[in-house]
C-alpha cells in the first residue's frame, strides 16, 4: 500500500516543487494540497495520511499552529523552511525531520525514503509536545535523543557529558547510564548551549554543572558527579578552567 500525503504550504511554487520531486517515487497513493493553516487542519478533520510536509510560517499561522490543533497525529511530518535558524535547532532538539528552501531534490528523497523505511514511526506526542514548547517558551530545555531502541525524552540539564564513537554518540545522563545515539559530536556542539556545555576534548564534551572535581596528576582528568571520568585536552584546559570558575 502506497502513502497518502498533504502538502501545506501557502506559496504555491512551493507545493508544485514538492508535487514535481514526488512524481519520481512511486510508492504514493494520493497527493493532496492545502493553502494554509486552517485548510490543513480541515484536510486532516477529513482525511488520513501518512506524511506531511508542512510550512513553518504562513500567512494564517505557523506549522507550529497546524500541530496544535492536531492533538493526536497519525502521521510522520517533514517540515518545509526557509532559512529560520530557530525552527531548525527546534526541530533538531525534537528529533523531526526539515527541508530548507529551495528544496534540494537529493535531501528531498532521502527523507521521503526514510519515510518509506519507517512506515510504523508516527510524529509521538513527546515529540510534539516538545517541539511546540520550544516555540511557545523559546528555550531549549528538552531534547530527544534517537537510539536504536527507540526515542528517549529528557531535559538538556539532565545530560552529564557526551562521548564520540564514530559517527555516533554514547550520551551518559546524571545517573550514569547511557544511550547510543544516532547523532555525531559535532552535532551536538553546534545544538547544546555553551554553557554550561563544554567540548574538553576531541571526542568529549561535558556539562560543565556535573563536573566534581578536576585531576593534574598524570593526565588532565575531569571527575564527574556520577563518578564517570572525561579527558581534558591540554589546548582545552584554560578556557575549561576559566568556565569552571564562572559556574
Amino acid at each position: 500500500m502506497g502513502i497518502r500525503i498533504l502538502i501545506v504550504d501557502d506559496e504555491p511554487a512551493a507545493r508544485a516543487v514538492i508535487r514535481h520531486f514526488l512524481q519520481s517515487i512511486s510508492e504514493i497513493d494520493q497527493v493532496t494540497e492545502a493553502s494554509g493553516v486552517r485548510e490543513g487542519i480541515e484536510n486532516l478533520q477529513k482525511n488520513k495520511i501518512d506524511l506531511l510536509f508542512l510550512d513553518v510560517e504562513m500567512q494564517d499561522g505557523t506549522g507550529f499552529d497546524l500541530l496544535d490543533q492536531t492533538p493526536n497525529p497519525d502521521f510522520q511530518v517533514i517540515f518545509t523552511t526557509s532559512h529560520d535558524d530557530f525552527a531548525i535547532k527546534a526541530f533538531k532538539y525534537n528529533a523531526i525531520d526539515y527541508l530548507l528552501k529551495p528544496v534540494d531534490p537529493d535531501e528531498f528523497k532521502a527523507a521521503v525514503q526514510k519515510v518509506m523505511s519507517n512506515r510504523n514511526l508516527r510524529l509521538s506526542k513527546e515529540q510534539m509536545e516538545g517541539l511546540l514548547s520550544t516555540n511557545s517558551d523559546k528555550r531549549f530545555e528538552r531534547i530527544t535523543l534517537v537510539t536504536g531502541n527507540g526515542m528517549i525524552f529528557t531535559e538538556t540539564n539532565n545530560i552529564s557529558h557526551i562521548e564520540s564513537y564514530g559517527n555516533y554518540t554514547f550520551v551518559y545522563l546524571a545517573s550514569s547510564e547511557r544511550h547510543l545515539v544516532s547523532k555525531n559530536l559535532k552535532e551536538f556542539e553546534e545544538m547544546l548551549p555553551h554553557p554550561p556545555f563544554f567540548r574538553t576534548h576531541q571526542s568529549y564534551m561535558v556539562n560543565t554543572s556535573f563536573v566534581q572535581q578536576i585531576s593534574t596528576h598524570e593526565a588532565d582528568i575531569a571527575f564527574m558527579q556520577n563518578g564517570l571520568k572525561v579527558p581534558i585536552a591540554r589546548r582545552k584546559k584554560d578556557a575549561f578552567l576559566e568556565l569552571l570558575k564562572r559556574r
